[in-house]
């Protein structure tokens, strides 16, 4: 059984649910031992490095263990910072040897390179990845081959057509299934269009220096040549809400991973040049509003545009 103590979301928040209750230990300790104590299941707890911007961790990861928690999640932002900055591994590292039990780290993992050094150098028993299996959900294959796989846009549609089979199978192939899928389906897209091939030899001085999740990245990176990318692939990096929408769409329409390629390649055509200006509109927008005290581009989880090798 698990408790998210660290949701940092408004609508949880508001109500002095998710990262909130780290604002109150002893409302959140007595929660835990009354779990802990009624279940049969072990309870595991995820929690932040503090609510607001005070960082009380050590001493809440103490007092859970001493609740009942059998083990600990640790994200390395604060409440109040959201997913701004970068994750602070030290003070995870520090959370995993105050206590006895397992200590799962989290934040800031996009790559298996990743997932190795937090894993060698901070203490952890395990590490967790979020945004990173978001933006690419073959994430746990490159962890457990030890090496990056870099699709091409006709395979990642082939990733994406799966998603789909999967929704058609859980919410039905009809048009209350399609309803219903939609509410997730495009929102998917919104993470998947970030995901840029980052050369494996430069993941490690990535991650060890400046972490992905706190870059931004164009549409193209310097090791690739714009002229040579095919109009699927710009398609599939365009950030439009509306791209998502007509992407899912064509997705859900397609009976094979050949016509779903075919369906999109025509939408690039017919309307790439339209959404990749609106693109370059709202990025100009944003950073016209992006005022942090870190100097990190952000205005909350959406407009960050994070990328994974």
């Amino acid at each position: 059984m698990d408790l998210n103590c660290g949701c940092p979301i408004y609508e949880a928040t508001r109500r002095g649910l998710g990262a909130k209750l780290l604002a109150k230990p002893h409302k959140l300790l007595r929660l835990v031992e009354g779990i802990a104590t009624g279940s049969p299941l072990p309870l595991s707890v995820k929690v932040r490095t503090g609510a607001g911007n005070r960082i009380n961790l050590l001493d809440n990861v103490l007092a859970l263990q001493d609740a009942g928690a059998a083990i600990l999640t640790v994200h390395g932002r604060t409440m109040d910072q959201r997913y701004r900055s970068a994750a602070d591994w030290d003070l995870i590292a520090a959370a995993a040897e105050s206590v006895d039990i397992p200590i799962v780290g989290n934040g800031d993992v996009l790559s298996y390179v990743d997932a190795n050094v937090r894993l060698r150098d901070y203490g952890c028993a395990a590490v967790m990845t979020g945004r990173g299996a978001l933006i690419k959900p073959w994430i746990f294959k490159e962890f457990e081959e030890q090496a990056s796989w870099q699709p091409t846009c006709e395979e990642r549609v082939g990733v994406y057509f799966r998603l789909v089979e999967y929704m058609k199978e859980h919410f039905g192939d009809d048009e209350m299934g399609r309803r219903k899928a939609f509410y997730f389906l495009p929102w998917h897209f919104s993470f998947f269009c970030r995901y840029r091939p980052f050369p494996e030899e430069t993941l490690l001085l990535v991650t060890m220096h400046r972490p992905l999740i706190t870059q931004r990245q164009g549409r193209t990176l310097e090791s690739e040549d714009p002229s040579s990318l095919p109009p699927l692939e710009y398609l599939l990096r365009v950030e439009n809400e509306e791209a998502h929408e007509a992407i899912a769409a064509a997705l859900w329409s397609s009976e094979t991973v050949e016509g779903a390629v075919l369906s999109l390649e025509a939408l690039a055509h017919s309307n790439l040049a339209e959404w990749q200006a609106a693109d370059v509109e709202t990025r100009g927008t944003n950073r016209l509003s992006e005022v942090t005290e870190d100097g990190c581009a952000a205005q909350g989880d959406e407009d960050e545009k994070y990328v994974s090798g």
